[in-house]
């Protein structure tokens, strides 16, 4: 009645084929809940971050009252778009357009210094070699540590001393110059970005280049900067995004009511108007704008710069 020592082996082997089935029939099923798992926290933290915007759009079409009687994500009784009107020419003798305009102006100048500055210090320690090129290029890594904080007394006298002939003071204080003329000097988080993508593109290209009569000159030009196209938009982005959001320096250089940005004008409405919510959230939803078009316009360039441009170091 028992196994003879023959059918022992063959009994192994089918048990052990059919445990390997079952775990190869469940994986299929494992690897589906997990990847239901990851989309549902995704959703689930998208929805959360969204949590804030929804609460400004709300808030910006509701009235007052609404407003203090009525929980934060309520949706308002009607559309309110008058609030946009009320804040827009809120202020005397200057409407929000005139804040949005300085603020476009001073981000874009910062913007396209940083681009143009940036590239070409990047190119530099990214494909030369000179004498110090490794200690220079960590003491401008270092500066990333220092905390802004630390030379805003600095910078202040600086451009207290540095003089402009246009301003009322005589120098470069009550202008917008130190919000933008920085930038084309040059910047640390920039050449690092920049030199850390220029690293991954080959050097055979450029090898190419000179080959056929190019100047180092024409060789960043043509070969560099085309392809670093997806690093070059990350650095936009970021930089103007800074620029656009920045409240602190503008709010120590600025002192005329028409030079002001979006960030000190809506500083300034919320203490000349307090408690005018709705108009409030019309203003900071109004200055959200160009952000928004901007990460949308070049989403693409900036998540293929974000992930190539620390490949090699």
């Amino acid at each position: 009645g028992g196994c003879t020592t023959s059918e022992t082996p063959r009994m192994t082997a089918r048990l052990v084929t059919a445990h390997a089935a079952r775990r190869s029939a469940s994986r299929p099923g494992r690897k589906l809940a997990r990847k239901a798992a990851l989309y549902i926290a995704l959703i689930a933290g998208g929805l959360a971050m969204m949590i804030p915007f929804l609460w400004m759009l709300t808030t910006s079409l509701k009235t007052r009252a609404e407003v203090f009687s009525s929980s934060p994500l309520s949706f308002p009784s009607g559309l309110h778009w008058e609030n946009y009107s009320r804040m827009w020419f809120a202020l005397p003798n200057v409407t929000f357009g005139t804040f949005f305009q300085n603020s476009i102006v001073i981000a874009s100048l910062a913007t396209l210094g940083q681009v143009i500055t940036c590239s070409m210090a990047a190119y530099a320690f990214a494909v030369f070699d000179f004498r110090f090129k490794r200690v220079l290029f960590a003491l401008i890594l270092a500066t990333l540590i220092i905390p802004f904080q630390i030379v805003l007394v600095p910078n202040f006298i600086l451009y207290r001393y540095l003089p402009w002939p246009l301003s009322e003071s005589g120098n470069w204080i009550g202008t917008n110059l130190p919000l933008w003329v920085w930038a084309f000097f040059g910047g640390a988080f920039g050449t690092f970005l920049l030199r850390q993508f220029f690293l991954t593109i080959p050097t055979e290209l450029a090898d190419a280049a000179r080959v056929d009569g190019a100047n180092p000159w024409q060789v960043f030009l043509r070969v560099y900067v085309p392809l670093a196209r997806p690093a070059l938009a990350t650095l936009a982005i970021f930089q103007f995004m800074w620029s656009w959001n920045d409240l602190l320096d503008p709010l120590i250089y600025l002192r005329d009511l028409p030079t002001y940005t979006t960030t000190v004008g809506l500083a300034f409405f919320q203490g000349q108007f307090v408690g005018k919510w709705p108009e409030m959230m019309a203003g900071a939803l109004v200055s959200l704008l160009p952000m928004i078009i901007l990460f949308v316009i070049a989403q693409k360039y900036f998540v293929r710069g974000i992930t190539l441009s620390g490949l090699k170091g």
